[in-house]
């Protein structure tokens, strides 16, 4: 059976269609209207259809027909002639009205492609399937059509009951029971979870295995480059703060130094060499490090760090650390939650209801 999805658009099997324009809009918009005026004309029929059955019941009771028979005799006669000795034929004539209308509407489904599968319709309009069958209590679940024309009536813009006081009663508890039950359910899955990191397997061999060693190169390459950025930035950041205090550490070592302050008390020279000699060490190691430093921060040799992390992280996950890791892990994902199951038993609902009673003007007469 071929399937009744659409093809895509821009696929070659159908035309690329456009948004819809105003007078398609329009069109749609009167179909819907259409559709609708025949779910009222079917469902005064179904009311109809009721109430006739409701009346030949009641008709077939001993004592109605004589009370009819001595108030009204000729009605009694009307109906027991014309209706009741006929009433299989005209509830036969509703429900020959009902199959049509939806054979109809099946057949138009088809056409339009609403649903994904052509068989789909009556699981959909299952009210409508049942109430064909000529049983009483079959017949009345037809009006759950009336569930079903709501909808397209605040569609269509008809009625608005999102502003009526029922629809907004109704929706605030309606938002309570699944706050209350969604609580529960997240509550007691967060405590399952819980007891079985107490009980289960230890943590970190399961974060090595199923996370950390899957993705053990893209996560060696984001580090890496992280650090690589984190150098160059702080490293520009502070880089004249660092030439000033490698100045005053070589400046103190130099005077610390035996030979140098030798070198210093020699008579005409000897200050300026040693000043010379001062400045020449500071501005050695300065470049060396500012060097290495450029050499850290640059993606030409991602490959030195790249290693060193990936040393680093293999080094976390040998055994030898797996007890303090394995403890550390469970602690942090028993915190984490532990914060979620207090923050999810909050009850928001009554946190808006008391908002909403204090920001409520007051009708006692007293200044707010």
């Amino acid at each position: 059976m071929p399937s009744n999805s659409s093809p895509a658009p821009g696929s070659g099997d159908a035309p690329f269609l456009d948004a819809p324009t105003a007078e398609e809009d329009d069109g749609t918009r009167r179909q819907e209207i259409e559709w609708l005026l025949v779910d009222a004309v079917m469902l005064v029929l179904i009311i109809a259809n009721l109430t006739l059955i409701i009346v030949d019941w009641t008709f077939e009771s001993v004592f109605v027909q004589e009370q009819l028979r001595a108030v009204a005799p000729s009605v009694y006669t009307w109906y027991d002639e014309t209706i009741h000795q006929h009433f299989l034929f005209y509830d036969l004539a509703f429900v020959a009205v009902f199959v049509v209308e939806i054979i109809v509407r099946w057949g138009r489904a088809i056409v339009r492609q609403t649903y994904y599968r052509w068989w789909f319709y009556p699981f959909v309009h299952w009210y409508d399937v049942l109430g064909c069958i000529p049983v009483s209590s079959f017949r009345s679940l037809r009006l759950l059509r009336v569930i079903a024309m709501i909808p397209k009536m605040q569609r269509l813009g008809l009625v608005d009951l999102r502003q009526t006081v029922v629809y907004r009663t109704f929706v605030k508890y309606r938002d309570i029971v699944v706050e209350e039950i969604t609580d529960r359910v997240t509550v007691r899955i967060i405590e399952g979870v819980q007891k079985e990191i107490r009980e289960g397997q230890p943590v970190v061999d399961r974060i090595r295995r199923e996370v950390v060693e899957p993705q053990r190169e893209v996560l060696i390459d984001a580090i890496t480059h992280r650090l690589q950025e984190a150098t160059a930035t702080a490293y520009s950041s502070y880089q004249r703060d660092f030439r000033t205090y490698v100045d005053e550490v070589i400046a103190d070592a130099v005077d610390r130094n035996e030979e140098i302050r030798t070198i210093s008390q020699i008579p005409g020279v000897g200050s300026t060499v040693s000043r010379l000699l001062e400045q020449a060490i500071s501005d050695i190691v300065y470049n060396v490090i500012n060097r290495m430093m450029e050499d850290i921060a640059s993606l030409e040799n991602d490959q030195v760090i790249a290693q060193i992390t990936s040393i680093s992280t293999d080094a976390l996950l040998t055994p030898e650390y797996d007890r303090r890791l394995d403890r550390l892990s469970k602690s942090i994902v028993m915190q984490t939650l532990d914060v979620i199951k207090e923050h999810v038993q909050i009850q928001e609902w009554k946190q808006e209801s008391a908002s909403s009673a204090e920001s409520a003007p007051r009708t006692d007469g007293t200044a707010s």
